[in-house]
């Protein structure tokens, strides 16, 4: 079973396990690819229309996967400039002065996040224990003097899975904002926005998506998406873009109110195989499969004595696992010369991450290899 899904998949020689940072390049993209291209050669700029119809399939595509409606949903460059757009569309309210976010957030959202100091927000980082956050911390510091909450559904570092939906339930209990980052998360866990109810959700399609990069994307809730006016707009950020008057902007009623300019094409060109495969496996199929295979580098870690980063609990956990060695660089380098792809990061440990297209067979491997040395 598992071979099928390898033959869909351009697979670097080795074994693969880097599905965190950059899925694999599915088959089908050249053939999209081409027809990109086959557009611009023979239409020149007639071809936008065919080009912007491809990019709504590309949200369509999207809203497929996580349970939404097109409308919904804008394409981003990537997952900072979306977070960017929401932070400076936020309605002033008065006391709401706090922003929260996690000291084990990816640091490019903390760095997006502080600097709305200069709009004179407070900015409080959520102190983690055992690099995890747990509930309770969550509504402690989900006080009514916060302006919004920025939420990541699993950790970058530790592969931590948040409980989304109750810090999200927490906070809409005191009126705060909400965004949702599902960058490590989308393409391997089974997501449904409708159930969350936020008022943003971000990510990308360059990790489990197998999309590339430059396809990110942020979903804008449409019950509260007019409470909302993005500074850094364009004329799709327009109601009409079509309507050439500079004297008269009207925000689209929707989500393509945090567009922007002229946008990107190819890039969700691109993005738009890998969802569609994603989708046509199945994310549940891949969940499942992806538990069966990091329980195995757990356990076996384990057994081996290494420290495992990584919730245990499949509940709990994203489709990463982290295990600690002592010497961290001379372990990830004895992996890269038996050509197993993964990576390491600074007070976390080494990162695998299987996805569909990867086997058991290659996971025993990978825990032969799985050695600690001084």
């Amino acid at each position: 079973m598992v071979n099928q899904y390898k033959q869909r998949f351009f697979i670097p020689e080795g074994i693969y396990l880097l599905n965190h940072s950059v899925g694999c390049l599915p088959q089908k993209t050249a053939l999209e690819k081409e027809y990109f291209f086959d557009l611009w050669k023979l239409q020149g700029g007639n071809a936008w229309e065919e080009w912007l119809k491809l990019i709504d399939e590309f949200c369509k595509s999207l809203s497929t996967l996580i349970h939404s409606n097109s409308e919904e949903i804008c394409p981003q460059t990537n997952v900072s400039s979306a977070i960017c757009k929401i932070l400076h569309s936020l309605p002033p309210r008065q006391g709401r002065s706090k922003i929260i976010l996690s000291e084990v957030d990816f640091p490019s959202m903390g760095f997006a996040l502080s600097q709305m100091e200069r709009s004179g927000y407070q900015i409080q980082f959520l102190p983690a224990k055992d690099n995890q956050l747990f509930l309770d911390s969550w509504k402690q510091h989900l006080t009514k003097d916060t302006q919004l909450a920025f939420i990541t559904h699993v950790n970058y570092g530790n592969s931590f899975l948040n409980p989304v939906k109750e810090i999200i339930q927490s906070a809409r209990e005191q009126g705060i904002f909400t965004v949702v980052d599902i960058a490590q998360s989308v393409g391997v866990i089974p997501i449904d926005v409708t159930v969350w109810n936020a008022d943003f959700v971000i990510g990308s399609s360059i990790k489990w998506l197998c999309g590339g990069p430059g396809a990110a994307f942020l979903w804008a809730n449409s019950e509260s998406i007019l409470s909302f006016a993005p500074v850094d707009v364009g004329w799709f950020s327009h109601e009409n873009p079509w309507e050439f008057n500079i004297h008269n902007f009207q925000y689209a009623k929707n989500a393509k109110r945090f567009w922007g300019g002229t946008p990107s094409v190819l890039p969700f060109v691109i993005a738009k195989v890998g969802i569609d495969e994603i989708n046509s496996i199945g994310v549940d199929k891949i969940r499942s499969h992806n538990l069966v295979l990091t329980e195995r580098l757990i356990q076996a870690a384990r057994t081996k004595r290494l420290s495992v980063l990584t919730p245990t609990e499949a509940s709990e956990r994203g489709g990463t696992v982290v295990i600690q060695f002592n010497n961290p660089q001379k372990a990830y380098e004895k992996f890269k010369k038996e050509n197993i792809f993964i990576d390491i990061r600074p007070n976390f440990g080494l990162r695998f991450s299987p996805h569909i297209y990867n086997d058991g067979e290659e996971i025993d491997k990978v825990i032969y290899w799985m050695q600690d040395e001084d």
